[in-house]
């Protein structure tokens, strides 16, 4: 990537307070996974609602899309199933399978907070702050104009 490239921004700011309370949150989202699981697991009746969602990402660097589709697959009941690349018209987009949610719009709401913890994490706590000054992104966060 080329210092002119919109993905190539100097303004990164890694937060090692906020990794720290994103592995925690993390942490905390596999354990109530799991617990989940074996919950379902051994109560009688319907044990998935499973669902697929295309959940296009703000994320923009390979670290940042590589972690996140890690954050993704490892908590239990939820696999990144495949990605599309990005291109300068459209942001990556992940392809996630969720065994316990059918409704689309609660997934997605997952997602994004787990996205929106990961670039306060990569970029620093004031991210959203400094994406908003330096450009107008619509909620999928692509450019607006």
């Amino acid at each position: 990537m080329t210092a002119d490239h919109p993905r190539a921004r100097s303004s990164r700011r890694f937060s090692v307070g906020s990794m720290i309370a994103y592995l925690v949150w993390l942490v905390g989202q596999v354990i109530s996974g799991s617990l989940t699981v074996a919950r379902r697991a051994v109560r009688p009746g319907r044990f998935a609602e499973p669902s697929i969602v295309a959940f296009p990402l703000r994320c923009e660097t390979d670290l940042e899309v590589t972690w996140m589709a890690s954050s993704i697959t490892i908590t239990p009941g939820t696999l990144v199933v495949g990605t599309a690349h990005g291109s300068e018209a459209e942001p990556v987009t992940v392809f996630v399978h969720s065994v316990f949610d059918a409704d689309r719009d609660s997934v997605r709401e997952g997602l994004r907070d787990m996205e929106d913890r990961l670039l306060r994490m990569t970029r620093g706590p004031r991210w959203q702050e400094r994406e908003e000054r330096e450009g107008s992104r619509d909620h999928e966060g692509r450019e607006t104009g």
